[in-house]
C-alpha cells in the first residue's frame, strides 16, 4: 500500500504471482527482493557488484524490523561469495547469526558463529553471537567459555562480562530449580511412605501347637453365652428388652434437622476434607487441554495488502506432558511441562495449505520451543506465505498464539 493506503500496482503483481504461482514456479517471484534474489551473474565482478547491492538492502530490511527478508538477503550473499575463490567474509555469517537470534532460530544462529569464526576467529562480534545462542540453549559453560575468547580479543568490551554473569546466574538458578524439584520429590516420597505405614496393622500372633488360648478377660474383654468374645462392658439385651424398645420405637432411622455449618476454608487451598493441608495433588492436563484449544482454535491473522486471505488455527492436537497442582505443608506448587501442536489453515484465493506449530516444553518459568512445520502437499506460493506469516517471533499468527498460549499459563499459576 503506498502512503494512501492505496495498493499500488507492484503490490497488485505481487499478489498475482503468490495466486498463481505453480509447483515449478520461482520461490521468490513474489518477494519484493525478487530482482537480486533471482540474479545469478556469470562473471565475478558482476558477482560482487551484486554482494554490495544485496547488502545494503539486507540493512535496511533489518532496520524495518523484516527478518525473514533479511535472513534471505545475507543468504545470498553468502551463496555469492561461496562461488568465488579467495573472497569468503566472516561478517554476513555473523549478520545472519543475528538475524536468526531474532527470528528464534537458535541453533542455526549458532551455526552460522562458528562458521563465522572459522572464517576469521578474531571477528570479535561472532563470539558475542554464538555466548547468545548458547545461553539460549542452556549450554552456560559453552556460552562462558564464548564470552570469554570474545574478552581476551576486546577487553574493554562490557558487554562480554555481561553474558558471563549471565550465564552464571542462568546455570544458578537452573542447579536451583532442579534441587527444588528433588526436594519436592523427596517431601512426596516421604508423605506417602508415612501414610502407608501409619495404618499398617500390627503382625497377628500364630498360635502354636498345645499353646492354650491367650486369656483375654483382663484385657476387657469376656465370654458371652454363646461363647463369643465381646468388650467386658457390653450388655446383652433381654428378647423382653428388645420388644419394648421396639414398640417405643427406639433404633429406627430418623431424620435430623439442624443449622448447616460453614466448613473452614483449608490451609495452603487444598479440598475441604484436607483441613490440616497435608499432600494433596490434582491433575490439571484436562484443565490445560481445554483452555489450549478454547483459547487457539477460531484464531485468525488476516494477510495484508487486502487479499482477502487468512491463517487461521484449526485444532490443538498431541497434547502430552504434565500437569498438575499440589498442597504440601500449606504450600501450592505448580508442575506444569508440556507439548502440543497447533494446525493451522491458509486460504489465499483458491489456493490453500496446512501445516502446524509444534510447542515443546510448556513451562511456568522458561520461553516455549516453537518451531513450524508445513505439510507435504501445501502449495509453493502458500509456503512463502507461511514462511513470512506463520514461522517469524515477531510478525503474523505466531505471536498471536504465543500470548494466548503465555495468558493461559499465569491463569494456570494463579489456580
Amino acid at each position: 500500500l503506498d502512503s494512501s493506503g492505496v495498493r499500488t500496482a507492484q503490490d497488485s503483481r505481487r499478489l498475482i504471482a503468490i495466486m498463481t504461482a505453480g509447483p515449478t514456479g520461482n520461490p521468490y517471484a513474489a518477494h519484493r527482493h525478487a530482482d537480486v534474489l533471482n540474479e545469478s551473474p556469470a562473471d565475478d565482478d558482476s558477482k560482487l557488484r551484486l554482494v554490495e547491492e544485496i547488502k545494503n538492502r539486507a540493512k535496511g530490511a533489518f532496520a524495518q524490523k523484516d527478518m525473514p527478508s533479511a535472513e534471505l538477503l545475507y543468504g545470498k550473499v553468502i551463496s555469492l561469495l561461496e562461488t568465488i575463490p579467495g573472497k569468503s567474509e566472516p561478517a554476513p555469517y555473523s549478520n545472519r547469526a543475528m538475524v536468526r537470534l531474532n527470528l528464534n532460530k537458535v541453533e542455526e544462529a549458532l551455526q552460522d558463529a562458528n562458521k563465522c569464526i572459522e572464517v576469521d576467529p578474531k571477528f570479535v562480534k561472532a563470539y558475542h553471537r554464538k555466548a547468545q545462542a548458547l545461553i539460549r540453549l542452556s549450554e552456560w559453560d559453552d556460552a562462558i567459555a564464548a564470552a570469554e575468547e570474545g574478552a581476551k580479543l576486546e577487553p574493554g568490551n562490557n558487554s562480554f562480562q555481561e553474558l558471563i554473569d549471565k550465564a552464571k546466574q542462568d546455570k544458578e538458578k537452573d542447579a536451583e530449580d532442579k534441587a527444588k524439584l528433588k526436594r519436592d520429590a523427596q517431601d512426596v516420597r516421604v508423605e506417602l511412605h508415612n501414610a502407608s505405614t501409619a495404618r499398617a496393622p500390627p503382625p497377628k500372633k500364630e498360635k502354636k501347637d498345645g499353646e492354650e488360648e491367650e486369656d483375654l478377660s483382663m484385657r476387657g474383654y469376656k465370654t458371652r453365652a454363646d461363647g463369643k468374645k465381646t468388650s467386658y462392658f457390653h450388655t446383652d439385651i433381654s428378647e423382653e428388652a428388645k420388644k419394648l424398645i421396639e414398640e417405643q420405637g427406639f433404633g429406627k432411622p430418623k431424620k435430623l434437622d439442624g443449622p448447616v455449618q460453614e466448613v473452614a476454608e483449608a490451609k495452603g487451598g487444598g479440598s475441604q476434607w484436607n483441613q490440616a493441608g497435608t499432600y494433596e495433588e490434582k491433575g490439571m492436563l484436562k484443565w490445560v487441554t481445554d483452555g489450549l484449544k478454547g483459547a487457539l482454535v477460531g484464531m485468525s491473522f488476516n494477510l495484508p495488502n487486502g487479499t482477502g486471505g487468512a491463517i487461521s488455527v484449526v485444532g490443538v492436537d498431541g497434547i502430552k506432558g504434565d500437569a498438575s497442582i499440589s498442597i504440601s505443608r500449606g504450600k501450592r506448587r505448580h508442575l506444569l511441562d508440556v507439548g502440543f501442536e497447533v494446525e493451522f489453515e491458509g486460504k489465499v484465493g483458491d489456493s490453500s495449505g496446512k501445516g502446524k506449530l509444534v510447542f515443546t516444553e510448556v513451562t511456568t518459568d522458561d520461553e516455549p520451543e516453537v518451531k513450524m512445520e508445513v505439510n507435504g502437499d501445501a502449495p509453493p506460493a502458500l509456503r512463502e506465505v507461511f514462511n513470512a506469516f506463520v514461522k517469524p517471533a515477531g510478525q503474523g499468527l505466531q505471536p498471536q498464539v504465543m500470548t494466548a498460549v503465555k495468558k493461559l499459563v499465569e491463569e494456570y499459576k494463579s489456580k
